[in-house]
């Protein structure tokens, strides 16, 4: 289980030193100014990190519902952009649906396709440049494999929990033991390469795969 000791090394900032930035900017019409004064004209997003979207996810909680996910929507681009929850809500609709269709495309267009056949191959490497900076070390090459019988138990375990945060937890937690990365390097990681990660290590898991001989 992911402690608050594990997530918190994350917060230091991770998109601004890690996350490969494929930016998009929003340029309001109308300045938003919410009480107090603070005033929002400009929405910039750029790629998430591991750490954003299991925060998002969070938000949709046991049994997802249109209105949970919609708020899950909402915090990613509170996450992301900075902004605070009072000027998100002051949004035009049209733009919140374009911020979240470019925060999610990074990590839908790196997931397998349902009918895709997954990558069996023995390792998989992934590169990171820049490196990710975690726990007083620089992280630039993953180094995965097919996960052994309880690597698999301990992914289950996560998985069980039936929600979308205890399944995103169990790849975290999958990722971390194989590559031997430390969990705060992993929240770094940028979705799309997460995606990759995690797509290559549960595809071991599909039924109806042979990865060995007859």
């Amino acid at each position: 289980m992911l402690s608050d000791e594990d997530v918190l090394p994350a917060l230091s900032d991770p998109q601004e030193e890690v996350v490969e930035k494929h930016p998009s900017v929003f340029h309001l019409e109308k300045p938003i100014t919410i009480k107090g004064g603070e005033t929002f004209e400009t929405l910039k997003l750029h790629e998430p990190a591991v750490f954003h979207a299991l925060q998002a996810t969070k938000i949709i909680g046991r049994k997802p519902t249109l209105e949970s996910i919609y708020d899950s929507q909402i915090n990613m681009v509170c996450q992301i952009s900075k902004w605070p929850r009072l000027a998100v809500d002051q949004l035009p609709a049209h733009i919140l649906d374009a911020a979240t269709d470019f925060l999610g495309h990074f990590e839908e267009d790196a997931r397998r396709n349902p009918d895709e056949e997954p990558d069996l191959t023995p390792e998989l490497t992934i590169t990171f440049k820049p490196g990710i900076e975690a726990v007083g070390k620089t992280f630039n090459v993953m180094e995965l494999r097919e996960p052994v019988v309880s690597e698999r138990r301990a992914f289950k375990s996560f998985e069980s929990r039936q929600t979308f945060e205890g399944l995103m937890s169990g790849e975290i937690d999958l990722v971390e033991r194989i590559s031997c990365w430390p969990t705060a390097a992993v929240l770094k990681m940028p979705i799309s390469k997460f995606a990759r990660a995690a797509d290559y290590l549960t595809g071991f898991f599909m039924h109806g795969r042979t990865t060995g001989n007859n």
